[in-house]
């Protein structure tokens, strides 16, 4: 059964949900005026806290939740990225996620930050334990992927690092937001029935866009062939199919696919795309995906991830300066760039500059953790009384 909330806290979770954060705030004050022993109100006054970077109250208001309820899973995270963006409490830190990783043993975030505050703190092994541990909750967890790969960096180099670092962007779906951005379809997924779609080029190119988005490979395929057979030279359509058979696997057809678009259009920016992934993948053609990866970030200079593909091309080359301005550009295009921050910490870590790459790297898990809305899962799944 769950727990009754009162009024004035429905309002402050209404409140918070529309990031209106001061008069959730003023309405969580209300509610512990009412009732100043009930969990809900301090894990939420705990979570704005942390919004508005007042670490120490949101340090205070977490722990208060805790102590009237220790399963209170929110505040647990709350109170542990308090602890890890306020600095220098990592042994705090690492209790703390110890503990959420207790409470709710299948939150891999709650894996992923131990091995930060692990790391932190400098126990090295019981990071890299706690980062695969949650790859096995979650395969696809690309924030375990990068710090494991600034792991094997410290001790391998760059060369073990680095398929590391590739393989955790292409888990990132920012990657494949930038295809269908230099594709240019809108944000929002629009549902169609292919039977209605216009036998116009256009129409049949935006479908099969759309179709690629939704991860309809097989459909997609179907109206790119349509528009091929009226002219194998449309330069569109050929990117299109080359970006499916990427997403599935198929290097060479891939390449064949780009390069023949690029015949027709040399800087079209889909087709420079998947192009450098595919050569990116292979060891012996790192020069080749740094060449196409310089023409698309020229190309579409305003997506930061084109300059973040380049920079990750310039590591494999050793070119950590040049590496380093490019990681830079896509920083200034969007500080929020999770994949930027964790590469400008594994070029810091060559030039020997481990605070900055640990400040770095802290940044990265700011702006990973902000967009992820665990918070909320995690609340909505206390107040129902199951895990998050």
């Amino acid at each position: 059964m769950s727990p009754v909330r009162s009024s004035q806290l429905l309002i402050a979770e209404d409140l918070a949900r529309r990031g209106q954060l001061p008069a959730a705030v003023a309405s969580c004050y209300e509610a512990l005026a009412i009732n100043d022993r009930d969990p809900f109100v301090h894990a939420l006054l705990g979570h704005l806290m942390l919004e508005g970077d007042f670490y120490d109250e949101a340090i205070t208001a977490s722990t208060q939740a805790i102590e009237l309820d220790p399963d209170c899973s929110p505040a647990y995270l709350a109170l542990g990225l308090a602890y890890d963006r306020r600095g220098g409490m990592w042994d705090q830190s690492v209790l703390v996620w110890h503990e959420l990783a207790e409470v709710v043993p299948d939150l891999v975030i709650a894996h992923v930050q131990l091995g930060e505050a692990f790391a932190a703190a400098a126990f090295e092994e019981e990071a890299v334990d706690s980062w695969k541990r949650a790859l096995e909750l979650d395969p696809k967890e690309a924030r375990a992927h990068y710090n494991l790969a600034i792991a094997a960096l410290k001790h391998e180099g760059m060369s073990t690092a680095l398929p590391t670092i590739r393989r955790a962007g292409e888990l990132d779906p920012s990657q494949d937001e930038l295809f269908f951005a230099l594709l240019g379809l809108p944000a929002e997924q629009i549902e169609f029935d292919i039977a209605t779609i216009k036998p116009e080029r256009d129409a049949r190119l935006f479908a099969a866009g759309m179709l690629l988005r939704g991860e309809d490979f097989f459909g997609a395929s179907d109206l790119v062939r349509l528009v091929l057979d009226e002219d194998p030279a449309d330069a569109d359509a050929l990117a299109l199919a080359a970006y499916a058979y990427l997403k599935q696997e198929a290097s060479n057809e891939a390449m064949a696919c780009a390069l023949r678009a690029l015949t027709f259009s040399a800087d079209l920016p889909t087709a420079l795309y998947t192009l450098g992934v595919v050569y990116s993948r292979f060891a012996g053609l790192s020069k080749h995906s740094a060449r196409v990866f310089i023409a698309l970030a020229k190309a579409a200079p305003q997506h930061s991830l084109t300059h973040v593909l380049l920079a990750e091309s310039l590591l494999g080359l050793q070119r950590y300066g040049q590496a380093r301005q490019a990681y830079r550009a896509a920083v200034r295009l969007d500080p929020a760039c999770v994949r930027a921050r964790f590469g400008l910490a594994a070029v810091r870590l060559t030039e020997g500059g481990y605070a900055e790459a640990q400040w770095e790297m802290r940044r990265a898990a700011y702006y990973d953790t902000r967009r992820q809305g665990n918070f909320w899962r995690m609340y909505d799944a206390y107040a129902e009384g199951g895990d998050a």
